[in-house]
């Protein structure tokens, strides 16, 4: 049979108008292994050749993608063949990446993603299932269910706990501490409806020094003034001590305002460290606080069996993020909340469009007797099936597989940071990663980590990340901890060897040579 007449106008017709298997499927599949073969290309050709791509450099490269102009081209008038626009990527693109699969790139918690997640976001793309309401994605809703179901039994969560998968740890935060308004602020003030406006005022929140951004970003959205977060230090090992929390709420009562959560961490970003989550939860009980946890990192070592007791009492928690497509390999994007009392949700979000019939009543919060309608808890309507990739990859590799690639990169840190100790050029901080996590800094012969020489070490640690970037033998980020530049290794590559690890330790003295040493200076310090 001819290709569909309708799609005339474009030079590959069969694959617009594909309901005849006999005249589409074959052009489909050439398509199918001419995009397999690209990104093949890209993982062998550029992204383990490369930790990035060149130039490294913003404003370079903006001049190469963009030409002259520097700004975008107007949308493309005429069709064009799948072959034209493919090598379009490889030549335009794919040498220009930030390369996960690279075994130096150790950089946001991004690791390589597993094939079987590339193959659920494949399957996810073409099925074209909407997670929010049952009948827009039935098999969906029921897939999703049963990976939330996984994640609660792995931080220790009863049946009574339920959440939903988001785009990242930033809206699951946010999430969370919109049902800590709603639920719990509502109950410690005895209102029948959810607090908004002056209501908010006066309220407490604690979280460390440590706590990611989007505790203050979720708490300023939400509504709650911009004192409401109430920044506790951490301790040496840059963890949050139940204590100091106890002792910033006692002074917070005595000032007359309303302690109302905790916001802990379990693997913060700039560290790997782990708060001590019995000591907060001791606190929490014994104030009336809700505990929230971000282990959007952490609560992946709940997969090894031989390191899950580094990230201890997560099931004390109220609330917990968890992001998959961190420590868990997974392809863009999934993150998670984690819920106690899956009521919570419900009575946060719930909603009844007329146009989505069946919904979940406000007053039945279990999925087995109603359609089970994402929508009605979380924020976003449309929804793509997250879900799909996890459940595959989970069910090929197994808890045990998965827990074995955690362990190997906990490993990779300890060793990196052993490395660093047995050296005279490297220091680390702190003595031992909670997790894959490693803070360490260059220190050039005759250079002292102190004094007046603090400045320009900062500045020899952001000249070194450059300069690994520029060679492409790896990537990593730098960071702040108090107060001073220290390069960080954030190990989810499960590509990595020691032997890149000891690569990566020479690549820095090499590149180190060729650097004008540094000098004492009154300049401050860039921020990695």
């Amino acid at each position: 049979m001819p290709p569909d007449p309708r799609f005339a106008w474009h030079p590959e017709p069969e694959l617009i108008g594909i309901t005849d298997e006999a005249t589409s499927r074959p052009p489909l599949e050439r398509l199918g292994a001419d995009a397999w073969r690209t990104a093949l290309d890209y993982l062998y050709d550029e992204a383990l050749r490369r930790a990035i791509g060149e130039p490294a450099g913003y404003e370079e490269l903006r001049r190469l993608f963009f030409g002259p102009s520097g700004r975008p081209a107007p949308a493309p008038e005429a069709p064009q063949p799948s072959a034209e626009v493919l090598r379009e990527f490889t030549r335009r693109l794919a040498p220009h990446q930030l390369n996960a699969w690279h075994p130096r790139s150790l950089s946001y918690f991004t690791p390589p993603p597993l094939w079987l997640s590339i193959v659920g976001e494949l399957l996810a793309q073409v099925t074209q299932q909407g997670v929010d309401v049952w009948h827009a994605g039935p098999s969906g809703a029921f897939v999703e269910e049963e990976v939330i179901r996984w994640l609660c039994d792995l931080v220790g969560f009863g049946q009574e706990a339920f959440g939903l998968l988001t785009s990242g740890g930033v809206m699951a935060n946010f999430l969370a501490l919109a049902v800590v308004r709603d639920v719990h602020l509502a109950r410690l003030l005895e209102l029948s409806a959810a607090p908004r406006g002056r209501a908010l005022e006066g309220v407490r929140v604690y979280a460390s020094d440590q706590a990611h951004f989007s505790i203050a970003r979720a708490l300023d959205g939400l509504g709650f003034p911009r004192d409401t977060l109430h920044v506790v230090e951490s301790d040496e090992a840059f963890r949050l001590r139940g204590a100091a929390v106890a002792e910033a709420v006692r002074t917070d009562r005595r000032a007359g305002l309303r302690p109302l959560a905790i916001a802990a961490v379990a693997g913060s970003t700039n560290t790997g460290s782990v708060d001590r989550l019995g000591e907060i939860a001791d606190v929490a009980d014994r104030e009336g606080l809700w505990l929230h946890v971000d282990a959007a990192y952490g609560a992946a070592a709940c997969l090894s069996e031989r390191d899950g007791a580094r990230v201890p009492d997560l099931e004390r928690a109220d609330s917990i993020t968890i992001d998959p497509h961190k420590w868990f390999f997974q392809a863009y994007d999934i993150g998670g909340l984690l819920v106690r009392r899956r009521a919570d949700l419900l009575a946060t979000f719930h909603s009844s469009p007329e146009y989505y019939r069946g919904a979940l009543p406000a007053d039945e919060p279990d999925p087995a007797s109603e359609p089970l309608n994402f929508y009605q808890l979380g924020m976003e309507g449309t929804r793509r099936w997250r879900a799909l990739k996890l459940w595959l990859s989970w069910k090929h590799l197994g808890t045990q597989g998965l827990g074995h690639l955690v362990e190997q990169t906990n490993d990779l840190a300890a060793y990196l940071t052993r490395r660093c100790a047995d050296s005279d050029d490297f220091e680390v901080t702190p003595p031992e990663p909670e997790l894959s996590v490693v803070c360490f800094r260059h220190i050039p012969r005759g250079a002292s980590a102190g004094g007046n020489d603090a400045n320009a070490l900062d500045r020899h640690q952001d000249a070194l990340q450059g300069a690994l970037e520029a060679s492409g033998d790896g990537w990593l980020s730098t960071t702040r901890l108090r107060g001073r530049t220290w390069l960080r290794a954030g190990i989810v590559n499960y590509l990595t060897t020691e032997a890149d690890v000891d690569r990566l330790l020479d690549t820095f003295r090499e590149l180190a040579r060729d650097l004008p040493a540094p000098a004492s200076g009154s300049g401050s310090a860039t921020t990695g």
